[in-house]
C-alpha cells in the first residue's frame, strides 16, 4: 500500500493508493514530461518570478536537481514560442492534475499538443478537498472542493492554453467547470486574479456525520485527514468482500460489472452540497482581461 513517500513516478492510473499523488514543494512549469522549479518571491509578478530550468532526464528536473540556468517565466515561454500568461486560463488544480506522472499519461493522450503548463502554488480559503462519493476509472475515490468555514488548503493556480484546457475537460468525466471570483486564492507570490476556474462536482463522501480530506495535501482544517489507501480498505470491509486487498482492487479496475456494484453502493454515502464560493461560469476569461492584485 501507498501511503507517506509515495513515488513520483507512479501515478494514479498505476495504483489507485497514489490518488492524487505526488505534490512538489514549490511553483514550477511542466515542459516535455519534467518539471521545472519556480522560486516564489513575494511580491514579484507571476510571469517576472525566476525559473530554473534543467536538460537533466528526471522527470523531477530542478525539483530535486540542482541547475545554474535561471531565467524569468516570461521570457522562457517567449523562447519557447507559446502563449504568455496573459493569454492562458487559471485553472486550479486540487487533487491528481498536479501529479507529474499524471500529467505525462493526460498529455501523452496528444502527444501533438505542448505540454508546456505554468504551475503556482497557492492557498485557498473556506473550501477543503475532500473524498467523493464515487469511484473514478481506475479505482480512486477522488477529490473534490467543498464549503468548510476556516479552512486553508494547499492548491494549485495552472495556467492553461485553450487547447489544453480543452483535453483536460476530455478526461474529467462528470466535472464541470466553475468559477472563483471572490479572491480567496492566494498564490505563493502574494498574487490574486480575478478569476480562477475549477473542476466541480458536489458529491463528497460522508460517513459518521463528516467528509474527510486528503492527507496528502497540506493545509489547516477541522475534518478528518485519511489516506486514499485506508478509504479502500474501509470500503473493502464496508461491502464485506472475502478477497484480498489487490484482488478488490483489481477487479474495480477491470471489472466493469463489479466497479458498478461497488459505485452504487457508495451512493448511501452520498451528500450533495452546494459551495457559494463557485459560481457558474459567465464567461472563460484569459488573464489579460483580469484583474490582478497582490495580498499580504
Amino acid at each position: 500500500m501507498y501511503r507517506e513517500n509515495k513515488p513520483a513516478d507512479v501515478g494514479p492510473y498505476d495504483h489507485p493508493d497514489i490518488y492524487p499523488g505526488p505534490r512538489p514543494s514549490s511553483s514550477f512549469i511542466y515542459h516535455k514530461g519534467k518539471a521545472h522549479r519556480i522560486i516564489e518571491e513575494q511580491g514579484t509578478k507571476a510571469e517576472d518570478l525566476i525559473l530554473h530550468y534543467s536538460n537533466a532526464e528526471d522527470m523531477l528536473g530542478t525539483l530535486a536537481f540542482a541547475s545554474h540556468d535561471e531565467i524569468s517565466v516570461r521570457e522562457f515561454l517567449k523562447r519557447q514560442s507559446v502563449e504568455s500568461i496573459g493569454d492562458r486560463i487559471p485553472v486550479l488544480a486540487y487533487g491528481s492534475n498536479v501529479c507529474l506522472a499524471q500529467l505525462q499519461y493526460k498529455f501523452s493522450l496528444n502527444p501533438d499538443m505542448s505540454d508546456l503548463v505554468i504551475f503556482y502554488r497557492a492557498t485557498i480559503t473556506d473550501t477543503d478537498v475532500v473524498y467523493g462519493s464515487f469511484l473514478s476509472p481506475y479505482g480512486a475515490l477522488p477529490a473534490v472542493i467543498a464549503p468548510i468555514e476556516g479552512a486553508e488548503t494547499e492548491v494549485w493556480v495552472t495556467f492553461v492554453e485553450r487547447e489544453q484546457l480543452d483535453l483536460l475537460n476530455r478526461t474529467e468525466g462528470s466535472y464541470v467547470l466553475r468559477e472563483h471570483n471572490k479572491g480567496k486564492i492566494k498564490l505563493a507570490n502574494g498574487e490574486v486574479f480575478e478569476k480562477v476556474y475549477a473542476y466541480y462536482y458536489p458529491h463528497a463522501y460522508k460517513k459518521d456525520g463528516t467528509y474527510y480530506r486528503f492527507k496528502d495535501i497540506p493545509g489547516r482544517s477541522s475534518l478528518p485527514s485519511r489516506w486514499q489507501a485506508d478509504m479502500l480498505n474501509d470500503l473493502k470491509g464496508l461491502v464485506a468482500f472475502e478477497g484480498h486487498r489487490e484482488e478488490f482492487i483489481h477487479n474495480i479496475r477491470w471489472k466493469p460489472t463489479f466497479h458498478q456494484r461497488i459505485g452504487n453502493f457508495l451512493e448511501q454515502f452520498n451528500e450533495t452540497f452546494d459551495h457559494p464560493d463557485w459560481e457558474v461560469i459567465s464567461s472563460i476569461d484569459t488573464v489579460q482581461k483580469m484583474k490582478r492584485s497582490f495580498s499580504d
